[in-house]
């Protein structure tokens, strides 16, 4: 029975082990999936803010709503590369300030109420945001009317339902914003004492006599400044050397232009071209559209709006006249002369507009109706009022006022340019359908419609391969530094530098969107050789020649930097000793100027108030040496920026100064303060890591 229970006891310690083995076998692949689950998890972390992670769906989720926002805004159907990097930048900023004002609040319970919302949207205090954007421009006056109606039709249309709900974020993060940053306005509370202090302080008005006994008056030499003292001041202040994580680089650049065969071809095309386009029976504009390099412009111009050699051209020309071959910015040109008509300058129009509805085809019938009813006589300012759904001029019974040629989007300019007083007529733009009144014409004026023929003057694909062997040849032959340097000086090509480059920098000098270039300088190693890289028309190939990563700078970096500090510090010393016996010699501060080898100055009207003094610059120190001294006494020496001073106060008066109205100012400057530094005081608390060079 023992031999029995002890096998069962082995056995069940055999099993033991073996489900414990079998578990930690578990656990270990469940982790290393997990892990692996993490590493790509954080290969998609685009942030670390103040430990949120935020994923790069998250971000581009941001970005693809404010652009879309953006679009909406300007009209466009695309931005360009500036304003996506500005957007870019807005996005990061909001997103780590959210990030850290909601944390504070939500510690402290803060929070914006469906019935708060409601008031600010619709209640008596309208949030400023609404309030701009539902004022009528013509009146000034916030419109109600208009608001409401928005909200109520807002979501039949999906962009005007985006457009409110981006709204509806931005102010309701703005009340939480609010509530925090009044809640430390009130913790920062002025008191009477500060108030009488600073009125007391400002009420003194001095002029006075100063000497300045200028640190440069010291040898740098002459100072010792020991090893150890820079490494004590080091320690002691280490929050000032904080750095950011920075790259250098030098770098070359093979600029692909056109070669002289390039223009020679370019110019041989405009001419050959010149037999066609000029001929009889060639639709210029047709033609410009089929071949041109740029755009036909279907607009008629006045000479005042051509160049001084098309101004020249359309006095003299008839219809069917060509103007060219000329030069032009990198192009060649023909100009042909389409057609000259006496046209308004401006025009008086009002319209109703027409855009939402179930299809084009629905506007379209309502458009026919309404036109129908001003055809028997209908009052268009009431039809306009009831109708249109163009916010700016609903209200003003549809009236635009005038407008110049050009102004308007160009169906509805053309149909208002080209008609008659009194014309009423349905035009279709990308705002929806238009049913417009021309009112008034301005003063009839020759205008000239031209087509012109344009070839720009670019590179062939021959230029361009060579340009790029050439850029190949170096690349492949100068893969260290050193070898780098000597090609430069050899081949006499000039050398670039982009220094302490950041991780949000997106130029360097003038190459072209250089994000991959910067990607590559903070991925790669001191001595490393790039790819070649494409930047516009510009190969370039560069050299990493220098890194700092972020924290705190190494001693060596800053240790000229301590040494300027410490040996001001050390001549501040010694000055003050010396100006200081000095002045035990003397009566009066003449004398002690003339022992000093200095000029006596002098300073008229200065308060406690006042940073910077005449003859002496930004010094604070000898503002409150000469606001705090008694008159006709030689004050003690105190340092300062740039000098040691004494001074001599030669008269004074008193300025009446409120303590409640102090006191109102310096609420007013704390608030300010809470305002504008609010951001920057979170993000220095906070630990925030910036991985968006991985991404853009």
């Amino acid at each position: 029975m023992a031999t029995l229970q002890k096998i069962r006891n082995k056995a069940g310690v055999l099993v033991a082990v073996f489900i414990g083995f079998a578990l930690i076998a578990f656990v270990l692949t469940d982790f290393l999936n997990s892990s692996s689950s993490l590493f790509r998890s954080s290969q998609q972390q685009v942030a670390d803010i103040d430990g949120k992670s935020v994923s790069i769906q998250e971000y581009q989720a941001l970005m693809d709503e404010q652009e879309e926002f953006a679009k909406l805004q300007s009209g466009k159907s695309s931005l360009t590369e500036a304003e996506t990097n500005k957007i870019q930048d807005q996005v990061w900023n909001q997103l780590v300030f959210e990030t850290l004002i909601r944390e504070k609040a939500d510690e402290l319970g803060l929070k914006v109420t469906s019935e708060e919302l409601l008031t600010m949207v619709t209640g008596r205090n309208v949030h400023p945001i609404i309030r701009q954007i539902f004022t009528n421009p013509q009146t000034g006056v916030f419109d109600q009317a208009q608001l409401i109606a928005f909200l109520k039709q807002k979501d039949r249309d999906p962009k005007a339902s985006f457009f409110w709900n981006f709204i509806e974020k931005q102010i309701i993060f703005q009340r939480i914003n609010e509530k925090y940053t009044t809640l430390l306005k009130k913790g920062m509370y002025v008191t009477n004492t500060q108030a009488e202090n600073e009125a007391k302080a400002r009420s003194r008005k001095v002029d006075f006599d100063f000497i300045a006994k200028r640190y440069t008056s010291i040898p740098d030499s002459s100072v010792l400044i020991a090893d150890a003292d820079i490494e004590k001041y080091y320690k002691e202040n280490l929050n000032d050397f904080k750095q950011d994580a920075t790259r250098d680089i030098e770098y070359v650049t093979f600029a692909v232009t056109p070669s002289e065969e390039d223009k020679k071809m370019a110019l041989e095309w405009i001419t050959k071209a010149k037999d066609v386009f000029g001929a009889e029976n060639t639709d210029a504009v047709q033609y410009v559209k089929m071949n041109s390099d740029a755009p036909f412009v279907d607009r008629y111009l006045k000479p005042e709006q051509l160049s001084t050699k098309l101004q020249d051209f359309v006095k003299t020309a008839k219809v069917g006249d060509v103007y060219g071959p000329y030069l032009e910015n990198d192009a060649y040109k023909l100009t042909r002369l389409v057609d000259i008509k006496m046209m308004p300058d401006s025009v008086k129009a009002r319209h109703i507009l027409l855009r939402t509805g179930e299809s084009l085809d629905v506007l379209k019938v309502k458009a026919d109706s309404l036109k129908a009813l001003l055809d028997k006589g209908a009052d268009f300012a009431t039809l306009a009022r009831s109708n249109s759904e163009d916010p700016g001029s609903a209200i003003n019974g549809g009236d635009l006022g005038w407008f110049r040629d050009g102004t308007m989007v160009k169906p509805f300019n053309d149909a208002c340019f080209n008609g008659k007083k009194g014309d009423i007529v349905i035009v279709e733009s990308q705002f929806g359908v238009h049913i417009i009144e021309i009112q008034a014409l301005g003063k009839l004026t020759k205008k000239y419609k031209l087509a012109t023929l344009v070839r720009d003057i670019t590179y062939s694909s021959k230029t361009y391969q060579d340009v790029y062997s050439k850029a190949t040849k170096f690349a492949a032959l100068n893969n260290t530094p050193e070898k780098f340097n000597k090609a430069i000086e050899e081949e006499n090509l000039v050398k670039r530098y982009g220094r302490s480059i950041k991780t949000t920098d997106r130029t360097i000098g003038t190459l072209q969107s250089p994000r991959q270039l910067i990607r590559w300088a903070f991925e790669s190693e001191v001595g490393d050789i790039s790819p070649i890289y494409e930047f516009g028309d510009d190969f370039v190939i560069a050299v990493l020649t220098g890194k700092t990563e972020k924290g705190t700078a190494p001693l060596e970096t800053v240790k000229n930097q301590i040494k300027r500090e410490l040996l001001k510090e050390k001549k501040a010393e010694k000055l003050v000793a010396e100006v200081a016996k000095e002045k035990n010699s003397v009566s009066d501060i003449n004398q002690l100027a003339e022992k000093l080898d200095v000029n006596v100055q002098n300073a008229e009207g200065v308060t406690f108030s006042d940073q910077q003094v005449t003859g002496a610059g930004i010094e604070p120190a000898l503002v409150a040496l000469a606001t705090n001294s008694k008159k006709g006494e030689l004050s003690e020496p105190v340092k300062g920026n740039n000098a040691v001073f004494v001074v001599n106060v030669t008269n004074e008066a008193t300025v009446n100064i409120d303590p409640k109205a102090e006191k109102n100012q310096l609420q007013q400057s704390i608030n300010y303060k809470v305002d504008y530094r609010i951001f920057d005081a979170l993000k220095n608390s906070a630990e925030i890591t910036d991985n968006r060079i991985r991404f853009y």
